[in-house]
């Protein structure tokens, strides 16, 4: 996104923090929800004694953030500069700590020494591999769109779908990207759909940041569009669950990608500058997002014909409270969300669970 935009990475991630701060609200309030409907008894957890090597796992992994972001801030080095540094750095202080830890041991063997290098040599291989399998994709798939003329095509739909409507225009661009989503991971998903729907929106007067992160949450969605979810798939054959099961729990889940992808457009504020502005659209979408995902999730009453009329009021209000463009209407829809969130925290909290017998 950076460069396209023509940006520095952290402008990109000044903008980004708040689009990702409202789907981790909203994954987390989605599983939460979940976990209470089918909870039905309490365990008791025993935490196992962290070891040195764990916590020399931790450092490496602070390690490699914190280098990333410091070489990128202050240096001002590239990404692929940074990030290189960085390896040989992490990679050359977790060598110095295995070969400690070895020699502290009394019967070493090479086996013990050479094993965790094997593993390292195998795992770089795997994924060297994989992204020269992605990017032989990409190169197919752009050259495919370049010959068939399909941008210019899909650009002169986008065009003629402004004339009617920006929300038809979205919904056109909306099923592009989820078309390559399902054949495509999230990385060559985002660059084909950038390139071909940020043209045409731009030149209808939409802002490149709404559009460039409209085209991140698509390429984001399709590792859950159905029927070809990696994810979903793999999710299910771990739990040993149906397919279709798993992967409309997912969608279900993931719900606040849909609001992130309206709110871009209906609150731009969250993607252009960051400042108080920014503050006041996250706080809004987030409101329609938890509005939104209790509606989905949540149950206010035993009896289906009080439940589902009360969930779609609750959800009317979310949606007013995303979608209305007055800003003082959504804050006074906000106040509905709120009484029906605290009605099921309160109903909730008499909920009986039945505790494991001899936990604790």
């Amino acid at each position: 996104m950076a460069e396209f935009l023509g940006r520095s990475y952290f402008d990109v991630v000044a903008r980004g923090y708040a689009p990702a701060i409202i789907y981790y609200v909203g994954v987390s309030v989605s599983v939460y929800l979940l976990s209470t409907r089918y909870r039905a008894r309490l365990d008791a957890v025993v935490a196992e004694t962290m070891r040195w090597t764990d916590w020399m796992n931790i450092a490496a992994f602070v390690g490699v953030v914190g280098g990333l972001i410091g070489l990128m801030a202050t240096l001002h080095l590239a990404p692929m500069f940074a990030a290189l540094y960085v390896f040989l750095g992490v990679a050359g202080a977790l060598v110095i700590a295995h070969l400690v830890a070895i020699a502290r041991l009394r019967g070493w063997s090479w086996r013990t020494l050479v094993a965790p290098i094997g593993r390292l040599i195998d795992t770089f291989a795997n994924m060297t591999s994989d992204l020269t399998l992605l990017l032989a994709t990409l190169s197919i798939m752009t050259g495919a769109f370049v010959i068939t003329g399909v941008p210019t095509k899909i650009g002169s739909l986008l065009i003629a779908a402004a004339g009617v409507n920006l929300a038809a225009m979205a919904i056109l661009a909306f099923f592009f990207g989820a078309l390559l989503g399902t054949g495509l991971p999230p990385a060559p998903t985002y660059i084909i759909t950038a390139l071909v729907i940020a043209p045409p929106m731009i030149k209808v007067g939409v802002d490149p940041w709404v559009v460039h992160f409209f085209a991140f949450f698509l390429a984001v969605w399709g590792e859950v569009t159905p029927p070809t979810s990696v994810s979903a798939a793999v999710t299910a054959k771990i739990a040993d669950a149906s397919f279709m099961q798993t992967l409309f729990r997912a969608i279900t889940i993931c719900v606040s990608l849909f609001v992130l992808m309206a709110g871009v457009f209906t609150r731009p504020e969250l993607v252009l500058e960051p400042g108080v502005a920014q503050l006041g659209a996250m706080l809004l979408i987030m409101i329609a997002t938890i509005g939104i995902t209790f509606s989905i999730q949540a149950r206010f009453a035993d009896r289906r014909e009080i439940d589902v009329p009360l969930r779609l009021v609750l959800a009317a209000a979310a949606l007013v409270v995303l979608l209305h463009p007055d800003r003082q209407v959504a804050l006074l829809a906000c106040v509905p969300v709120g009484v029906f969130v605290g009605y099921w925290i309160l109903r909730r909290r008499n909920a009986p669970v039945v505790a494991r017998a001899g936990a604790g």
